[in-house]
C-alpha cells in the first residue's frame, strides 16, 4: 500500500557496465538500475517533499534489477571524506530501502551489490528531520551534570526585593549554591543550575532543593514551590536491554590486557554519552570500529565508545551533552556479536599520557539509575 504513493521521478546519472561476456556461461546479474530516490513516507511521518530524504529516516530506491543491493553509500560533497555506506534493510528486484544515517550529505547515491557493480544517482538533497539527536531521559524526574535539561525554579513577588535563593543538598543539609536576584512583580523570576557548586565544582549525585532565603519568602507572591529533584552526574550509555558481561574475558584486564568492558545488547540499541564533554576524536579503526572518544566536561577523565553500528553521530571537535546519542550499538571492526566496548581514562587522557582504569564499578551505578 505504501510503495504506491512513492515513486517522484529523478534524473540520475549512468550504471557500470553489465557482467558477462557473451560466452554464454552462468552469469551475475546485471547492474542496478534505479529511476527514483525519495523519502519513505508513514502514516504518522509524511515526508514533504518526498525527493528530500531525511536523517534518521527511512529511503525507497524504485527500479530494477535491485534484489542484489546490499549496500548505499552516501557520497556527499567532492571526495570520500564525507562518504557514509549504510547496508539496507530490504532488496527486492525493483525496491531497495535503507536508513538515512545521521552524518549523511546532500550529493549523489551509489548503490552497491554483492556481486560488486554499482549505480551512481546524481545529487539528492538530505537534510535534517528535525527529531533531536537527544535521548529522552525520564524528564521531569532526574537531572544531569551537562545535559540540555537542567533543574530551575521560579517564583513570585508582591513587592521587588532582592531574592536571595539557595540551594540545599537534601541529604546533608548543606548549603551548594546561592544566587542574589533583584525579582519585581508581575513578572516571575527564575534561576537555572547548571550543576556546579559556587566554586565553580560540580556537584556530587544527590537529592538537591531550592529555597527562598527568609527575606524573599515574606515577599513572594503565593507558597513558593518546594523545588526538590534528583541529580546524578552520568548517565548510563546504552538506552536498552542490556548485559554488563557474559565472562571473565569481558572484563577489564585480563591475560589480554582488555582495556575496556564488553556489555551487550542488541544490533541497533541506542547509545548516548554517559558525560558531556568534547570529542577527542570520531572516526574507523580496524580493531575498534567506529567509535568515539569524548574528553568529559569538568573531569580529566576520557570516556571510550567502540564498535557502534555506524559511523558516529558527532564529529571530531564537536562539544556534547550528556544523554546526546551517538550511534548504536553494533559490530564493527573486531568484535564479535553486537556490544559496546566502553573505556575509562584517567588524565591527561586517551592515549595522551592517561591510563585505562576499570569502568565497571561505574557502569553498575550509572546502570542502578538511569
Amino acid at each position: 500500500m505504501i510503495w504506491a504513493a512513492l515513486g517522484v521521478s529523478l534524473a540520475l546519472a549512468g550504471a557500470s557496465p553489465a557482467f558477462g561476456d557473451g560466452s554464454g556461461g552462468a552469469q551475475a546479474p546485471g547492474p542496478p538500475q534505479v529511476r527514483t530516490v525519495s523519502c519513505l513516507p508513514s502514516p504518522e511521518l509524511p515526508c514533504q517533499p518526498r525527493t528530500t530524504l531525511l536523517r534518521g529516516r527511512d529511503l525507497v530506491a524504485r527500479g530494477n534489477d535491485l534484489d542484489a543491493v546490499t549496500k548505499v553509500v552516501f557520497k556527499g560533497g567532492r571526495g570520500r571524506t564525507d562518504d557514509t555506506t549504510v547496508r539496507v534493510s530490504r532488496a527486492t528486484r525493483r525496491v531497495v530501502v535503507a536508513r538515512v544515517p545521521q552524518r549523511a550529505r546532500t550529493g549523489p547515491l551509489e548503490l552497491r551489490t554483492r556481486f560488486g557493480s554499482r549505480f551512481t544517482t546524481r545529487k539528492v538533497r538530505v537534510r535534517a528531520s528535525g527529531a533531536p539527536t537527544a535521548l529522552d531521559v525520564e524528564p521531569g524526574s532526574r537531572f544531569f551534570y551537562g545535559s540540555q535539561r537542567k533543574p530551575s525554579y521560579s517564583f513570585d513577588v508582591a513587592r521587588p526585593v532582592e531574592a536571595q535563593v539557595e540551594l540545599i543538598d537534601v541529604t546533608t543539609g548543606s548549603l551548594v549554591r546561592t544566587w542574589t536576584i533583584s525579582a519585581t512583580p508581575g513578572t516571575p523570576t527564575r534561576v537555572t543550575w547548571n550543576g556546579h557548586d559556587d566554586r565553580g565544582a560540580p556537584s556530587d549525585p544527590g537529592r538537591y532543593q531550592f529555597r527562598l532565603a527568609a527575606e524573599a519568602r515574606e515577599a513572594a507572591s503565593g507558597e513558593p514551590p518546594a523545588g526538590s529533584f534528583a541529580y546524578a552526574d552520568h548517565l548510563f550509555p546504552i538506552r536498552g536491554r542490556h548485559n554488563l558481561g557474559y565472562s571473565a574475558t569481558n572484563n577489564f584486564g585480563g591475560p589480554r590486557n582488555h582495556k575496556g568492558q564488553d556489555m551487550f545488547a542488541r544490533c541497533g540499541t541506542r547509545l548516548a554519552a554517559a558525560r558531556g564533554g568534547r570529542v577527542q576524536y570520531a572516526g574507523y579503526h580496524s580493531a575498534a570500529g567506529n567509535y568515539a572518544v569524548i574528553d568529559g566536561a569538568g573531569t580529566d577523565t576520557d570516556y571510550v565508545y567502540m564498535h557502534m553500528r555506524e559511523a558516529p553521530l558527532v564529529r571530531t571537535g564537536e562539544r556534547v551533552f550528556t544523554g546526546q546519542g551517538l550511534g548504536e550499538v553494533g559490530d564493527s571492526g573486531r568484535a564479535t556479536g553486537c556490544h559496546l566496548h566502553f573505556e575509562l581514562w584517567s588524565g591527561p587522557g586517551w592515549y595522551e599520557g592517561g591510563r585505562a582504569f576499570d569502568p565497571l564499578p561505574s557502569l553498575r551505578a550509572w546502570d542502578a539509575y538511569s
